[in-house]
């Protein structure tokens, strides 16, 4: 499976094998529809022609941002793969050239505090999506994971102090600045 998200369109491709094409996709994609609208391509790819120069930028300041929430007295853990603390960060350097545009941190205090910090961003907008050339923020436990029990969201990771960051486009100044101050 496969998809590229551009913040204005959501395509991709489901990849399988053959049996599963010949009788589960091929007679779902007869009924609905394989394809893009055009304008949705045309979309899209605009997008991949600047999508190596936005992702830098994004990991890049992801990683600035992601160190800068392990020294917030309040953050009780950042989960962030470009970071020497994260477990598995040895393989993740092996496999990849940066730890990614995404990242999460675990406020002390749980939900009440996670909302505290959502409540104070300026810059950075809430929302559940991810992707987009504008950096934004979720609470997973009461947003994309709100269906899972309690306990199946605890053995995932996701705290009710958990705030997810999809890092954007924006000054890396003003970020952190804008982390730094709703982390206080």
């Amino acid at each position: 499976e496969g998809a590229w998200l551009s913040g204005r369109a959501l395509g991709g491709a489901i990849l399988g094998k053959r049996e599963f094409v010949e009788t589960e996709l091929q007679p779902f994609l007869r009924h609905t529809g394989p394809s893009l609208s055009p304008f949705n391509a045309w979309v899209l790819l605009k997008g991949l022609e600047t999508l190596q120069l936005r992702l830098d930028a994004q990991c890049q300041t992801a990683q600035r941002l992601a160190k800068l929430l392990e020294t917030r007295a309040k953050v009780a853990h950042v989960y962030y793969p470009g970071l020497d603390s994260h477990p598995q960060s040895k393989i993740a350097r092996r496999q990849m050239k940066t730890g990614g545009s995404l990242l999460a941190f675990a406020m002390k205090g749980g939900k009440k505090a996670a909302f505290q910090v959502l409540d104070a961003l300026n810059l950075v907008d809430i929302s559940n999506n991810l992707g987009d050339s504008k950096s934004l923020a979720c609470h997973p436990a009461t947003t994309t994971h709100q269906r899972l029990k309690p306990e199946e969201r605890q053995e995932l990771g996701i705290t009710d102090g958990v705030i997810r960051l999809s890092v954007g486009l924006e000054d890396a100044d003003d970020l952190e600045a804008d982390l730094a101050q709703a982390t206080a």
